[in-house]
């Protein structure tokens, strides 16, 4: 991910933080299916979290501008299929995996790693509602 160990320590707990709550949304059944992939998603996943909740160190905004480079912080409710005006109007089709997200998934999307979690995840198919 390019963190330097100036903007976190090694030690620091939002490491774990970040990859305990990936293990806890990853379906463990994955893990036995596709081991290779699980540990991607878990790490990616992991990734993503470390980048929405991790405090920036005294002095260090590495966090902090990697939120406001991904918009992280920006509210959207979902994905917008059709935007336009009086004189222009534009549409683009939603895939059904975009359209069944959940807001966990929607905030996880706006960073690399989030979306590369969600893509390795939606692999599993609707037995978990990952559509």
């Amino acid at each position: 991910m390019g963190i330097p160990t100036t903007a976190i320590a090694d030690n620091d707990v939002g490491y774990q933080y970040a990859y305990q709550v990936a293990l806890d949304l990853v379906p463990l059944d994955f893990s036995v299916t596709s081991p290779d992939i699980y540990t991607l998603a878990i790490y990616n996943l992991g990734g993503s979290n470390l980048l929405q909740w991790q405090q920036d160190q005294p002095g260090q905004t590495f966090f902090a501008d990697a939120r406001l480079a991904y918009g992280m912080n920006n509210f959207v409710a979902g994905v917008i299929s059709n935007a336009g005006d009086v004189s222009t109007n534009e549409s683009l089709a939603v895939g059904l995996g975009l359209q069944n997200l959940d807001l966990i998934s929607l905030q996880a999307i706006k960073n690399p790693y989030g979306r590369q979690a969600m893509a390795f995840l939606q692999s599993l198919g609707t037995l978990w509602g990952l559509t």
